[in-house]
């Protein structure tokens, strides 16, 4: 084992224990200490958060000394009592990392999984080290949390809250750090003192004849916590601004498109070669390439045009203007995106589906939960089918097309469907 030992105001902290499960809730100290001596440890702690129990190891030969306290077995009990706030609510936290710059320069790192140490989850050592087994272990997947010093942020990992190692241990009013003895190691099968006595007995009542009380209370405040957060939920619902349904704002397929191929009148303005032309509800856009034509034979058909300053190229923007389509309700994800892609599938019109982010409201503080509808961003071409038979099976609720393009004889549609 490789032990590190720092101190935390005057009180001695031990890192680097090897962790073993116990699996015996009335005999946790027989087990611990039948497991010490199998592993040739002569100190050991043992620790019991939310329903499970383990035991962390260390021998005197490198440097432990019994009354040192398990700076991992703090760490995690605080974890198991405050819980920390992920998924939109504050609630127990059974997966977790953590990473923490100790006093004398060195770092400390957990992984606890399914409220269990790892048996490598409790190290210390450079920074460099440190991270290089947080980044390794996050890679795995499946941590509800990532908790450490502040420099940790840029590295991106999901969930993150900063705090420092002290703010996981009790302090005093004065704000001096107050010890658990619990967390203090002892002789494997050494005497136990009247108090470990009991509270290994309470510990074991707790877990074994007290599960029952456990599971109540926690049901309990799981009600409390949920009536909680609707209240919440509703208070924002009430004082945000609601997120703008996007597709009430922009016209119905075949309007869009009807008015993009009635005004596509310049596809070889003046001998000119079309590159492409791009119709949205705002506009229309054409792009030339001069060919063997002249930049005056251009100009002759389309008079406010822009030249290239090379005489090579043109284009020509002109607005669009389109109401709005209907106000409409969203059919559910099913019925908005399979008759869509059936349709095109027996075409022969290549689709392509991709789920969009989810939009935000702005202009407040005050953040609302995400709507409960969701858009899928799609492209296809025309594959030799008339633009306005597409745009009729595009007319359905929540489908909106957003551009039209044409360009080496091709029609392309760029839009979203919305559904709930």
């Amino acid at each position: 084992m490789t032990l590190h030992i720092t101190n935390l105001d005057k009180h001695r902290y031990v890192c680097g224990l090897f962790w073993q499960s116990l699996s015996k809730p009335r005999e946790l100290e027989r087990e611990a200490i039948d497991l010490g001596r199998k592993i040739d440890a002569d100190l050991m702690v043992v620790r019991m958060d939310h329903t499970t129990a383990q035991a962390g190891f260390a021998q005197t030969r490198d440097g432990a000394r019994r009354g040192m306290y398990s700076l991992a077995a703090v760490v995690s009990r605080t974890m198991a009592s405050e819980g920390a706030f992920y998924d939109g609510e504050q609630q127990p936290v059974h997966n977790w990392l953590g990473a923490f710059r100790l006093p004398d320069g060195q770092w400390v790192y957990f992984a606890v999984r399914d409220a269990n140490f790892l048996p490598n989850g409790d190290f210390a050592g450079s920074k460099e080290e440190v991270l290089e087994r947080l980044q390794s272990d996050y890679a795995l997947g499946g941590w509800n949390v990532v908790v450490g010093d502040e420099e940790l942020r840029a590295f991106g990992f999901h969930n993150f809250q900063v705090r420092e190692v002290r703010s996981f241990i009790p302090q005093r009013a004065d704000g001096s750090l107050r010890v658990q003895r619990r967390a203090a190691l002892r002789r494997v099968g050494g005497r136990l003192s009247r108090m470990h006595l009991v509270a290994a007995g309470v510990a074991a009542l707790a877990v074994a004849g007290g599960y029952a009380w456990m599971l109540y209370q926690r049901d309990v405040a799981e009600r409390e916590r949920e009536l909680a957060m609707q209240q919440v939920r509703e208070r924002i619902l009430r004082e945000a601004p609601p997120v703008a349904r996007p597709w009430d704002k922009r016209p119905v397929p075949p309007a869009l498109v009807r008015a993009c191929m009635q005004e596509f009148r310049h596809p070889t303005a003046g001998g000119w070669q079309l590159e492409s032309y791009t119709c949205t509800q705002q506009q229309q856009a054409y792009a030339w390439r001069r060919g063997d034509s002249s930049v005056a034979m251009l100009r002759e058909r389309v008079p406010e045009v822009e030249v290239d300053p090379s005489g090579e190229r043109a284009s020509y923007v002109r607005p669009l203007q389109l109401p709005p389509g209907p106000a409409e309700d969203l059919l559910d994800r099913r019925r908005a995106l399979e008759p869509v892609l059936s349709h095109m599938q027996m075409m022969g019109v290549p689709i392509q589906v991709t789920v969009a982010p989810q939009p935000i409201a702005q202009g407040s503080q005050q953040q609302p939960p995400p709507p409960s509808w969701r858009g899928y961003r799609f492209t296809l071409q025309n594959a030799g089918v008339e633009p306005w038979e597409i745009a009729r099976i595009l007319d359905r609720p929540g489908v909106r097309v957003d551009r039209v393009v044409y360009q080496g004889s091709h029609w392309t549609m760029e839009g979203m469907i919305y559904a709930e």
